[in-house]
């Protein structure tokens, strides 16, 4: 078990009138010594003191000045002194003599006081207790935290290097105790500032006293309270910082500035996976009834490898070509966010191709990733929401493109019904008209073929029996002669009879041949097409305008179309 009740509770009043050249003085923090004399080293950047004990003993004590005293700085001595003790006789001599003739292991009157382990440590409190003990604030960073079972939580408070890469050691370093009961009251000032918890990796400044650990031999600060307005304030600052840079090297809305996907359903979720955060985010897109497409990058959400780990979940999900990329978590205290306030996930959000869209879950506090992310939502919730609303406003907005796509098309297609109709009507009552007009002179010409016929068979009558008045002075050969010749000309006659009543039903149907030539519908199916302007058919590019709207018709349809150049009239 480590040591606990080891802070000195005497006088929190520092021998600080040791430091210096002065009189015999008295210390209010060891009553039994009393100062012999002070000489100065010759750099004059050390002072040896030589003090004398009450138990015939000799301690010297050299005070190393580690930086220039300001005046009214409180616990000046406490952090600007770094002690080294040695001791040793006052006298000439600066080794332990032997006895002749003794054995090495033998001491002589003459030689110090040999101390045992435990004496060393006292010796050792002793003067922390005096110098240290009044307790003071240090301020660092925190790493290596970790909690024991007996609920005692143990970490390093450092001085980072500046300028440094990631990993380098620290310029300084401390091991921090902080006891259970402590850490109760510690968390609840935290949790009232902020809703913060000890992290690594978090600026603080903490109070607390110096004191040597007995048992594990080692230096070690042991904390009582800390001062949460520095931690916040850091972390405001450091945030601030990171902020004012990114806007310098003009990229902090390279995400914002890519184009939102209309229909994000291949996702791309950056979380701990099996995390309530997980669980909200799919249930709400499951419950959408959408076909979601969500790939899964478990990653850590805090602590100080998240940082990293996040960012490298980026990267991978945005090589998968997904829509969009969700990087969410459930609720958590301020530092809990401290991940996302890391200038490496900043900067793997900027690089991304791809737009991502946060749910932190932390309903007042912004954190940078929140800030370089192309959009911003409360929780993983209402990240999955957004995306929802965004991919049922894109379907809707198709459902309505075609709907109006299917009306347009219903109306055109009846107005082409009616006009279609419309022209057939006319086409065949042209048509009627035309056939009624053929019949009407068939039948006339048949008619006046009759009249004709008529008249001249009995033109042919007469001649016949004129021709019998004469052949009956003619021999009968003569008369057998003309009969032959009479049933010729019957033959002929009756052929031409014949013939005239085809010739007009040939031309007959070569009138309906012209006038089916000349239906509008026909000259259209051959590849003509009627060029209207305001209802009436061009016949000369001349009379059109450039921007004037015109109709063509086609066989199957009609063309809207509007004029930007003449080609001029041909010749």
């Amino acid at each position: 078990m480590r040591w606990r009740n080891c802070i000195s509770t005497r006088s929190t009043t520092p021998p600080t009138s040791w430091v210096g050249l002065g009189a015999e003085r008295r210390s209010s923090a060891w009553p039994d010594a009393v100062l012999l004399n002070t000489t100065n080293s010759e750099n004059n950047s050390a002072k040896t003191i030589e003090i004398a004990t009450t138990v015939a003993t000799a301690l010297r004590v050299r005070v190393f000045i580690a930086k220039t005293l300001r005046p009214n700085q409180p616990h000046k001595t406490a952090q600007t002194l770094r002690w080294q003790i040695m001791h040793e006789q006052l006298s000439n001599s600066s080794e332990p003599q032997l006895s002749r003739g003794t054995s090495a292991l033998t001491q002589t009157t003459n030689e110090p006081s040999t101390y045992t382990v435990a004496e060393l440590v006292a010796r050792i409190r002793k003067v922390l207790a005096a110098e240290f003990g009044h307790g003071m604030w240090v301020k660092g960073e925190i790493r290596n935290l970790s909690i024991a079972r007996s609920g005692h939580t143990y970490f390093d408070i450092i001085e980072p290097q500046e300028q440094t890469q990631s990993g380098a050691q620290p310029e300084a370093k401390m091991a921090v105790a902080l006891f259970r009961a402590s850490r109760s009251r510690i968390d609840e000032t935290l949790r009232n500032h902020g809703g913060m918890t000890l992290e690594d990796g978090m600026r603080v400044r903490i109070w607390g006293q110096v004191d040597f650990w007995q048992q594990g031999g080692r230096l070690q600060f042991y904390m009582s309270n800390i001062d949460p307005n520095f931690t916040l304030g850091e972390l405001e600052a450091g945030r601030l910082r990171l902020l004012q840079m990114l806007s310098d090297e003009g990229v902090l809305s390279n995400n914002q500035a890519l184009a939102f996907p209309i229909a994000p359903l291949r996702v791309g979720l950056v979380t701990s996976a099996s995390s309530a955060a997980q669980h909200d985010f799919c249930k709400e897109l499951n419950d959408s009834g959408l076909a979601w497409e969500v790939l899964l990058a478990h990653t850590l959400v805090q602590g100080s490898e998240a940082p990293e780990l996040i960012a490298s979940a980026i990267t991978a999900v945005a090589q998968a070509e997904v829509d969009v990329i969700a990087v969410v978590r459930g609720g958590g205290s301020r530092t809990d966010l401290l991940a996302f306030d890391h200038e490496t996930v900043a900067r793997a959000i900027i690089t991304t191709p791809v737009p991502i869209i946060t749910g932190i879950g932390h309903e007042i506090d912004r954190t940078i990733a929140d800030e370089v992310a192309h959009k911003t939502q409360k929780t993983p919730t209402a990240c999955a929401a957004f995306l929802v609303s965004a991919a049922k406003a894109h379907l809707e907005s198709a459902d309505s493109a075609w709907k109006e796509i299917a009306d347009k098309a219903s109306r055109r297609l009846r107005l082409a019904s009616e006009q279609l109709l419309a022209v057939s009507q006319t086409t065949a009552r042209r048509s009627d008209t035309h056939l009624r007009l053929a019949n009407q002179r068939l039948v006339q010409q048949g008619v006046h073929i009759g009249q004709l016929a008529e008249g001249r068979t009995r033109s042919e009558t007469r001649t016949i029996d004129s021709c019998v008045q004469i052949v009956r002075h003619q021999a009968t050969t003569t008369i057998v002669k003309n009969q032959h010749r009479l049933t010729q000309i019957q033959h002929t006659v009756s052929a031409q009879a014949l013939c005239i009543p085809a010739a007009a039903t040939k031309e007959l149907e070569h009138i309906e041949g012209r006038t089916r030539l000349l239906d509008p519908q026909a000259i259209l199916a051959r590849g003509w097409s009627i060029t209207r302007h305001h209802g009436k058919a061009v016949r000369n590019p001349n009379e059109l305008n450039t921007g004037a709207e015109i109709e063509t018709i086609l066989a199957t349809g009609k063309l809207h179309s509007t004029v930007h150049q003449q080609a001029g009239q041909t010749r």
